[in-house]
């Protein structure tokens, strides 16, 4: 990430603990961002956390490197401070009888969100089963921890000692690592599972996968498609209900208010297009007419040391350019879910899609072959779009501990970038990065795209 420096004149609100002294205020903030427009975003954010309001941007987004503080002790603190935090501002303030200035000092916001009280309810709806089956309904008992990643052909092919590497949980919720995302060692068992399905239901509708290697057949694209599908609806709905139990314990015009209600509505839209694409498999499963699936596998006959599930609506290409508009809450969106699957010899990544997503998903993936076709390495392709789009993933240990850290860091970074809230999707994103890392190589294609 890059080093840059904001510097906005601000006013305090009533809320402000030194509102009734202080007319207004310098404040200086330095963040760790991918590009100036994210840094201006969380700047923005935090100035509003802070309980100020901004009344005129002084500098607006500058990169800068720890040289262009030497000189100036306050600002190298700060900066050092930013490289371990992701954020810092600093605050110099002048008094309302204009005789006094005070500053750099440390502001105390008015409200305080209680890290404990979101993480205990995003436990408690974490374990709330529910059975997702087509089938399914109330009465539904033993519902299990149902695993979105193949366990036994692929989770324990992958582990050492029973464990993984996954992504660590707690980024949404403290800033660290300079607000990098981090892998960390977890148990298989705890890996990839949600309580979405009873234990009767998870058992017989997923037989053909989990039992047996890909083929692979149209039912079993269309199982892999709907696990993936029903997990991601499983953690939408509890995202949701989260934000809903937030909420009013926020006063209004906070900015971490303002920012649940637009992740709210985002939210609430992506779950809307997940109930619509669930109706649809409902239906193709219920009267088990796989035939309008459509896919496509690459075939690798190496050692996997990546397990993964997950999906998107494509919003970019490989190419860059424009497939559908996701901030057109009036339609249904194109859904694609991937993940990787376990073969008679060696594994491959399956991407699929029901026909009625067409539209987006085939210009998606003909990008690839072009892609492929200039001479791009398909590998760090895929490699690239799987770090940056899915984060129920697993990753081998001997395979991790083993990467320098300086590519670590890259892939972190790369994950991070997809999921920070103040930064939008860049249509480069899948053109760049990771390159040389995955080593991945295959020697096949399967699809049924025509």
């Amino acid at each position: 990430m890059k080093t840059y420096y904001l510097k906005f004149k601000v006013i305090p609100t009533e809320s402000n603990e030194h509102y009734t002294l202080v007319e207004g205020a310098w404040a200086s903030c330095w963040v760790l961002e991918n590009d100036p427009q994210s840094a201006y975003a969380q700047a923005d954010f935090f100035i509003g956390k802070y309980d100020w309001l901004i009344e005129k941007v002084e500098e607006y987004p500058v990169e800068v490197t720890r040289e262009f503080f030497i000189e100036r002790d306050i600002g190298l603190e700060q900066y050092d401070k930013a490289q371990k935090e992701g954020f810092v501002i600093a605050y110099m303030a002048w008094s309302r009888d204009g005789k006094t200035t005070a500053g750099p000092f440390i502001q105390n916001p008015s409200f305080h969100f209680e890290i404990p009280n979101f993480l205990a309810k995003q436990k408690e709806l974490s374990q709330s089963g529910r059975c997702l089956h087509f089938d399914g309904n109330h009465r539904c008992k033993n519902i299990v921890n149902a695993h979105s990643i193949q366990k036994n052909q692929s989770l324990v092919s992958i582990s050492k000692d029973g464990h993984v590497y996954r992504l660590s949980p707690k980024f949404s919720i403290i800033k660290k690592n300079n607000g990098r995302l981090t892998y960390e060692k977890c148990g298989i068992n705890r890996v990839s599972t949600f309580l979405g399905f009873c234990k009767k239901h998870d058992n017989e509708l997923f037989e053909p996968i989990d039992n047996y290697p890909l083929l692979p057949t149209d039912q079993q694209v269309i199982l892999y498609a709907y696990r993936s599908l029903c997990r991601e609806l499983f953690v939408k709905e509890n995202a949701l209900r989260l934000i809903e139990d937030q909420l009013p314990n926020i006063p209004d015009g906070n900015s971490i208010k303002e920012l649940l209600l637009g992740t709210k509505e985002g939210t609430a839209f992506g779950l809307k297009n997940l109930e619509e694409h669930k109706s649809i498999y409902d239906e193709s499963l219920r009267g088990k007419s796989y035939f309008k699936i459509r896919y496509v596998l690459f075939i690798s006959k190496q050692k996997p040391f990546v397990a993964f599930s997950g999906l998107l609506y494509p919003e970019f290409d490989f190419m860059g350019r424009h497939l559908q508009d996701l901030g057109d809450h009036q339609q249904t969106l194109d859904l694609i879910t991937f993940c990787s699957a376990p073969l008679d010899s060696g594994w491959g990544v399956l991407f699929s899609w029901h026909e009625s997503s067409s539209k987006s998903c085939v210009d998606f993936m003909r990008s690839l072959a072009t892609m492929m076709h200039e001479g791009k390495h398909l590998g760090d392709l895929l490699f690239r779009m799987v770090i940056s789009n899915c984060e129920n993933l697993a990753i081998a240990p001997e395979w991790w501990d083993d990467l320098p850290q300086e590519q670590k860091e890259k892939i972190e970074s790369k994950a991070s970038s997809m999921a920070n809230i103040f930064s939008m999707t860049k249509p480069s994103y899948l053109l760049e990065g990771l390159e040389g890392i995955a080593s991945w190589d295959f020697e096949s294609i399967i699809d049924n795209m025509n």
